[in-house]
């Protein structure tokens, strides 16, 4: 599935990167690309909004069918597709345009995360190394602090207590001390990093002992979800946060430095706001007002899901009903993106309150002009065309394929019944009788065979 993802989320770096080449601010660009995204996305919507139309439309027939074919579930079936048929209704119809529409939010997330792979010219092969570098940098750091088997939880620490045991050691006997030492912690070994790996891990490593707590475990430059699942956003942090002391780790893999260069020169900024920076409440300051964000993204889709159960109650009172203890899932959403806006940068929390605001005008403006009477329009309209051209429905074949199957089920089961019938009245004969039938039988068969192929048949 992460494949499909990555595939549809090509086109879509390309509409981001024009977004951004057209205003040189990312965070200008996210608003932007936004906006042209759900347009996109609105002929489904529509698609969607009027086959659920349709479907509430046919909700007090479905329910006299059901009341009136209870015992008979068969029959049920029958009357339900002759019913959909005739109204050129699917009940499936709405679940294509939300499938490709979800298919294409994932895949947008993927660009939305990915800044530097989509929107930038960076060679991807050492934007690569660098996310890989960040993550091992992390899961190294993390889990030697978390050791409980030895004292020296930190580079510094392990890099000094080498120093005082082996006198006069060279510079790489003393790195490549630090990592056998590193290799030989249980969870650090069940990293696998490869040789390469290691190389990059203790690079960064000598050009700073105190990389490790002086910023890959401090969680205002860094999270864990963040390292683990998203470390290309973190290269943002290598070069702009702790005044970019860290800046030249990004070196590591690639020292012509054209690496550092583009990320440098890339506008991840909204309205003066570093997008790399994390949501948290530092007391009363500056920083603090980032918090708006998350908030501000749990508000909006929390308005969104009010003003869905508002029209939904409005134009499909039947269908609101319905949903019961499922209402529930309804809140799941603003309180997935209250989660996800705290645990990574704002700038992903922006994307998420502009996602939000559109969605809901998308909302309001779907339901204030294809009103229950307008689509009824638009269906009689459609439904109009498709009996003028002869075209068939999906129903009216799906219909006209049970139908056959339930026919050629009754020949079959009539067939079955002659020769049941036959075999019974076979039994009843005497031995003399049964022969004399076996023998009509016989010469029967062989008088159309005689037809058939023009020979004389001559009874025995």
């Amino acid at each position: 599935m992460s494949a499909l993802f990555g595939v549809i989320a090509i086109p879509l770096g390309w509409i981001m990167k024009a977004c951004y080449l057209l205003v040189k601010n990312y965070g200008i660009a996210l608003i932007l690309f936004t906006v042209i995204i759900r347009l996109i996305l609105l002929p489904l919507n529509i698609k969607q909004q009027k086959s659920s139309a349709r479907m509430a439309k046919l909700q007090p027939q479905l329910q006299k069918l059901q009341k009136k074919y209870a015992n008979n579930k068969e029959k049920y079936q029958e009357e339900m597709m002759a019913l959909y048929a005739k109204e050129n209704a699917s009940p499936t119809a709405g679940c294509l345009p939300m499938l490709i529409t979800m298919l294409v939010l994932f895949a947008l997330i993927e660009v939305v995360y990915n800044p530097l792979y989509y929107v930038t010219n960076v060679n991807k092969d050492d934007l690569d190394n660098s996310n890989k570098l960040i993550s091992n940098l992390y899961s190294v750091s993390y889990e030697l602090s978390k050791d409980e088997d030895t004292e020296d939880n930190s580079f510094a620490k392990m890099l000094k207590t080498i120093e005082s045991e082996n006198a006069g050691i060279s510079e790489d006997e003393k790195y490549e001390k630090l990592k056998s030492q590193l290799e030989d912690i249980e969870k650090i070994e069940k990293l696998e990093l490869t040789d390469k790996q290691w190389d990059s891990v203790i690079s960064a490593i000598k050009l700073h002992n105190d990389i490790d707590t002086g910023f890959m475990l401090d969680e205002d430059y860094i999270t864990p979800s963040l390292a683990k699942s998203r470390p290309a956003l973190l290269n943002f942090s290598f070069l702009n946060k702790a005044g970019g002391k860290y800046a030249d780790v990004i070196d590591i893999v690639d020292d012509s430095g054209k690496l550092r260069e583009t990320i440098d020169d890339f506008d991840y900024t909204f309205f003066g706001i570093k997008l790399e920076s994390f949501p948290k409440w530092n007391g009363f300051s500056k920083d603090s007002l980032l918090v708006l964000v998350p908030v501000l993204s749990f508000v909006f889709q929390l308005i969104m899901t009010f003003v869905s159960q508002y029209f939904t109650r409005k134009n499909n009172p039947s269908a609101a009903d319905a949903m019961g203890g499922m209402k529930i899932m309804l809140y799941i959403m603003p309180i997935f993106s209250l989660i996800i806006t705290f645990n990574f940068p704002v700038g992903l929390g922006i994307y998420w309150v502009m996602s939000s605001v559109v969605g809901l005008g998308q909302t309001v403006f779907l339901n204030m002009v294809y009103t229950p009477e307008h689509v009824e329009e638009l269906i009689k309209k459609e439904d109009a065309k498709r009996k003028k051209s002869g075209k068939k429905s999906f129903m009216e074949r799906a219909l006209e394929a049970q139908q056959q199957g339930l026919e050629g089920r009754k020949n079959t089961s009539d067939d079955d019944a002659d020769d049941d019938e036959e075999e019974t009245e076979e039994k009843k004969l005497s031995k003399a009788e049964l022969k004399e039938l076996q023998r009509k039988k016989l010469n029967e068969a062989r008088k159309r065979m005689a037809e058939k192929y023009g020979d004389e048949y001559k009874e025995d």
